[in-house]
């Protein structure tokens, strides 16, 4: 009877393994107002929708990037600090299996407005970001209102730094 009870518990798993395990693989859903897939083009058009509005700051960074996770809550202060003057459009170059940490990320800094994941192949992505930009991470570019690039760089930067180039356009 033991065998029975055994064989039955045992064969009861299997029916239920695949339900079970998908619900816990499953890919939670992401909302679409705070991590959207965005090729190059995508994110050109959300710079350009900016223009004459507010100063943009681009900043590209990924949760394996070690001076990336130190700026950025800098950069989130920044947001807070100049809400009329500028929009920070924050860039997620992690590998897409990686997504879900860097929503994870983005929700424990309290980030509340729409950022995006980078789609597509770098090189493509990279050229359209900046010619100057070599790939390395993080990657911050400051635009003023009229369009024009007004700082950019590969590194980490202090919220000075940032505030300096936001204030000179």
């Amino acid at each position: 009877m033991q065998n029975f009870y055994s064989l039955l518990r045992f064969l009861l798993f299997l029916v239920l393994l695949p339900v079970g395990s998908e619900f816990l693989h499953a890919r939670p859903a992401v909302p679409d107002t705070l991590l959207k897939d965005a090729s190059p083009a995508d994110l050109k058009d959300v710079i350009n929708s900016y223009r004459d509005k507010k100063a943009v700051l681009v900043n590209v960074w990924a949760t394996w990037c070690v001076p990336c996770v130190e700026e950025f809550p800098e950069i989130v202060k920044l947001q807070r600090a100049y809400p009329d003057q500028l929009q920070v459009i924050f860039i997620s170059a992690d590998f897409t299996e990686s997504r879900d940490r860097a929503l994870n990320f983005l929700k424990e800094h309290k980030v509340d407005w729409t950022t995006y994941f980078k789609t597509g192949k770098d090189q493509p992505f990279i050229e359209a970001i900046s010619k100057k930009w070599s790939g390395a991470l993080p990657f911050s570019q400051v635009i003023s209102k009229d369009g024009s690039v007004v700082g950019s760089w590969e590194q980490k930067a202090d919220y000075e730094t940032f505030e300096h180039y936001i204030k000179k356009q």
